[in-house]
């Protein structure tokens, strides 16, 4: 008797191989592109360190329970072959991602960027406390870099300190980069604005680039007004041809390192190199990172006679030829004080330098200039 054989449809392999194929990319599909259910995410940051491998990086979105399949996303890395390309960074995930979605974003390089505001007037202590509250940088770390001789030299800054040469504008930083990086980034447009041209007029006035930046940082902090910026410029420079101390209430605040905008008896008679009502010509350095209207004052300075200014208590200033003129505008700025005192029933007196800050508490004497 002849077995029975039983011969196979040469189709039904294909269809099983076809079958099973599919399910495999279903599977893997399904795992690529799940993600956590929207009505329960609030939102996941999660931190990727500098040096991390696709397997610690797998890791971490378990841990911080960001992707539902991490071994989908080391997956997709591992057949594409950019496991090297993850790149590093702090990552924020407003909607539950999935596996392929968090690769997209790590391949890109999608990090979080916060806007670093450098306002003109700021100092490098601001800056660092900017930097700081973001989280970006130790701001004991970044003023270390900022004096550091060997960081000041890679940055072509002939000075004791970058303060002066950190350009105002809004830096768009990410997390995990050194403060010698960040004080590059805020430096590298200094060379680009201050142009050869700027250099050769202030070579021809005499003048250092370290000393127009020294100027122009304390204009910035006198005056606020544009048009009073080459005033302010006019007195700075004929104070120093005629030898007068500037006289200059910001270049005392910040040698006092107390930013506060007050001034007191005892900081005017404290001294220090930044005390510019003892101490004749310049301070050692900028007082602040001025913007690019106060260089262009203390390059251009008005042709004027004045010697003296006080603020109006609004902002602008009032300019004085003479000792006598600006004796008199300080007892005009007292007389308004003590009517505003008055209202309020609180007292209030001004400073007297050659700037005349309202908020001296205790004025200073009289500067001893020519009348």
């Amino acid at each position: 008797m002849t077995p029975l054989r039983i011969r196979k449809h040469p189709g039904s392999a294909a269809r099983g191989i076809a079958l099973a194929l599919a399910c495999v990319v279903l599977v893997s599909t399904f795992l690529l592109f799940d993600s956590y259910p929207e009505r329960e995410w609030t939102g996941k940051t999660v931190s990727i360190p500098k040096g991390s491998s696709l397997a610690v990086i797998s890791s971490i979105f378990s841990e911080e329970k960001a992707i539902p399949h991490p071994l989908a996303f080391r997956g997709i890395a591992l057949l594409t072959g950019t496991g090297r390309r993850l790149q590093y960074g702090e990552y924020t995930f407003p909607t539950p991602p999935s596996a392929y979605a968090a690769w997209r974003k790590l391949i890109a390089g999608d990090v979080v960027k916060y806007p670093v505001i450098v306002r003109p007037g700021s100092n490098i202590y601001d800056v660092a406390a900017v930097l700081g509250a973001y989280s970006l940088a130790d701001p004991a770390k970044f003023l270390d870099a900022a004096i550091s001789g060997p960081v000041l030299a890679r940055l072509g800054i002939s000075a004791e300190s970058a303060e002066g040469y950190l350009v105002p504008d809004t830096y768009n930083l990410v997390k995990n980069i050194e403060p010698e990086k960040i004080l590059e980034i805020m430096v590298r447009p200094f060379r680009e604005r201050f142009t050869p041209a700027m250099e050769q007029k202030a070579a021809m006035a005499g003048l250092s680039v370290h000393e127009v930046v020294t100027i122009a940082s304390i204009i910035e902090k006198e005056t606020g007004v544009a048009e009073e910026k080459p005033l302010v410029s006019s007195v700075i420079r004929r104070r120093l041809a005629l030898g007068m101390p500037l006289q200059m209430d910001p270049t005392v605040i910040y040698g006092a390192k107390r930013f506060d905008g007050t001034v007191t008896k005892k900081d005017l008679q404290a001294p220090n190199p930044y005390n510019t009502y003892l101490n004749r010509g310049l301070p050692p350095g900028p007082i602040a990172n001025p913007g690019s209207s106060s260089i262009a004052a203390a390059l251009s300075p008005a042709k004027t006679d004045y010697l003296y200014f006080v603020s109006n208590n609004d902002g602008t200033h009032t300019f004085s030829r003479t000792h006598s003129e600006h004796a008199l505008a300080v007892e005009n700025l007292r007389r308004l004080q003590r009517e505003e005192a008055e209202r309020k029933a609180a007292p209030a007196e001004a400073g007297e330098g050659a700037s005349g800050e309202v908020e001296s508490p205790t004025p200073p004497p009289l500067p001893s200039g020519p009348s």
